[in-house]
């Protein structure tokens, strides 16, 4: 258990340096700097590796070493319009579970989006944790593991792009506003608008990565 606990913490931080721009798309990590780095030796660093691997963060370059994954516009396109597909599907199958008690359960999801929005200093980091704890709460409702299992695995991907986007304030507006407007179809037990808005803000974010990021073609 210690040893898997101390390779978990080291994916979180090596995931969370990756997200955050610390290390950059393309840069090698080295595990001898990285064991420096976390007072660690070697095994637990491998272990996360593969881990990050597996989430799509990294590529390991034979004879190279392992690099920080860079996307390009069409990797940014399917990794967009398949976590767009999943979240219609995963709201499809959830959708008889939507009582009062888990309307109200993602609610306060977007109520905690909308107070990082509301502070001073936008809680970049916040924000995204309740946005991903929102859409996993429907996968969750689906009750379909493979579904489950495919939008973890393309997470941290999206994740590692919309941190970058969220630093805009006209795309933090939108997203903000779209998940506002899917509580109240759900409220209002619209189910069409909401299954089409729970892909439409999807592909409104796939839209504004590729206008304004710098992507290589």
């Amino acid at each position: 258990m210690e040893v898997l606990s101390v390779v978990d913490l080291v994916r979180k931080n090596i995931r969370n340096s990756i997200i955050t721009g610390e290390f950059e798309p393309g840069m090698q990590l080295k595990e001898e700097e990285l064991c420096k780095k976390y007072g660690i030796s070697r095994p637990p660093i491998r272990e996360a590796f593969k881990m990050l691997e597996a989430d799509g963060l990294v590529i390991r370059k034979p004879r190279r070493g392992v690099y920080v994954s860079e996307f390009n516009e069409k990797d940014i396109w399917e990794i967009y319009t398949l976590v767009a597909a999943l979240y219609r599907m995963g709201a499809i199958l959830a959708i008889d579970a939507m009582n009062e008690k888990n309307v109200k359960k993602l609610s306060s999801f977007v109520d905690q989006m909308s107070k990082c929005v509301a502070s001073k200093q936008f809680k970049l980091k916040k924000y995204q944790k309740a946005h991903r704890e929102f859409h996993e709460f429907i996968i969750v409702l689906s009750g379909n593991e493979r579904l489950k299992s495919l939008e973890a695995n393309l997470r941290y991907q999206i994740s590692l792009i919309n941190y970058k986007s969220l630093q805009n304030a006209e795309h933090v507006k939108a997203s903000l506003q779209y998940h506002q407007e899917i509580i109240e179809a759900l409220e209002n037990q619209e189910k069409e608008k909401t299954l089409a808005l729970m892909e439409e803000h999807v592909m409104y974010a796939l839209s504004f990565v590729l206008k304004t990021l710098p992507i290589t073609k």
